[in-house]
């Protein structure tokens, strides 16, 4: 008779799953909304609005704010920085400068009267990264033996010694408040500034290298600032930070032997700056700078310039593991 063979085979429609789907794309236009003083690298999640998989959960799309350059201003948290050039007149007697500011505003600034521009601390720059720079005061002849030591290293090169304290130990949650170098190891220390100072005692031989305190105020730091007219803040637009003026004093290359006679019976060569604006102008705001650290201005501001999507935040580890001190780690103490 009749003879029914019954046979199963891979179906290559579903891929074996018992059902198929079809797919399409679609547009859909999203509407990103930037907030005042959105810090640069923000990122903005939209929940769920990426592509979609039968199998998987549907992803997120996430925009990522990219900050691009100004021609005049520069900004570092919610503080903005302004390089303009003066003169050695302006910088004795005074100067006004007309600054046209990000939404539109006309100010003029001036400086106080009696007020004199000293330049810049050599070496320092306001827009130096502070946050994860260590400075250190250097104590001949001295050690802190009552303060527990956390860590040690068989090397006595300060700068690598320093290096470590920034990345390696930091990333094992160990902050440094002092570091000990003697003829062949350094150890270091945990403990605040003024816990290590009182414990300090005389020891030839042993240097102490001691945290510098970034919030302390540092006049070596001080810039003239316009207060209140930097950026709004992310968590709260109403507070804003501080406008900063890099001021380069410009000297005379040559004086004529007429000029010089007349700087002695004080006289100066004239301004850098005119404004064309007036101080009377209804449509003009003036500005008086004053002298503001701009560490403490930026610490001032962090809490409310921080960002969220730290979900998303990638792990920027430096180096990470070994070959933070070039093949020389620093061993933890155990407790």
């Amino acid at each position: 008779g009749p003879m029914i063979q019954q046979m199963q085979s891979h179906c290559d429609a579903c891929g074996g799953q018992g059902k198929s789907f079809r797919t399409k794309s679609e547009k859909e236009p999203l509407e990103v909304l930037i907030q005042k003083g959105t810090p640069d690298g923000h990122k903005i999640p939209f929940r769920e609005m990426a592509d979609e998989h039968p199998d998987a959960d549907t992803g997120d799309v996430i925009f990522i704010v990219k900050q691009t350059e100004h021609a005049e201003f520069k900004r570092r948290g919610a503080d903005l920085f302004l390089e303009r050039s003066i003169s050695l007149s302006e910088a004795l007697c005074g100067f006004e400068l007309e600054v046209s500011h990000l939404d539109g505003r006309k100010l003029l600034v001036k400086s106080s009267p009696g007020e004199i521009v000293r330049p810049m601390a050599r070496g320092f720059d306001p827009m130096d990264d502070t946050e994860n720079k260590m400075d250190w005061d250097v104590i001949e002849d001295s050690d802190c033996p009552d303060i527990d030591t956390v860590a040690q290293a068989d090397i006595t090169d300060v700068d690598t010694l320093k290096k470590a304290c920034e990345t390696q130990l930091k990333r094992k949650g160990i902050d440094v408040g002092v570091f000990v170098v003697d003829s062949c190891k350094a150890t270091f220390k945990t403990g605040s500034r003024e816990e290590i100072l009182a414990a300090k005692k005389p020891h030839r031989g042993r240097t102490m290298y001691v945290l510098q305190d970034q919030r302390a105020f540092n006049p070596m730091r001080i810039m003239k600032a316009v207060k209140g007219e930097g950026m709004p803040t992310y968590k709260n637009p109403f507070c804003h930070g501080n406008m900063f003026l890099s001021l380069t004093i410009e000297f005379p290359t040559t004086l004529d032997p007429e000029t010089q006679k007349a700087i002695r019976q004080i006289a100066l060569p004239p301004p850098l700056n005119v404004p064309s604006i007036k101080e009377d102008d209804p449509n003009v705001e003036v500005h008086m700078v004053t002298d503001i650290d701009p560490v403490q201005s930026y610490n001032a501001n962090k809490v409310n310039m921080q960002a969220g999507g730290e979900a998303y935040d990638d792990d920027d580890d430096e180096g990470g593991g070994r070959g933070g001190m070039g093949g020389q780690g620093v061993q933890c103490h155990q407790q």
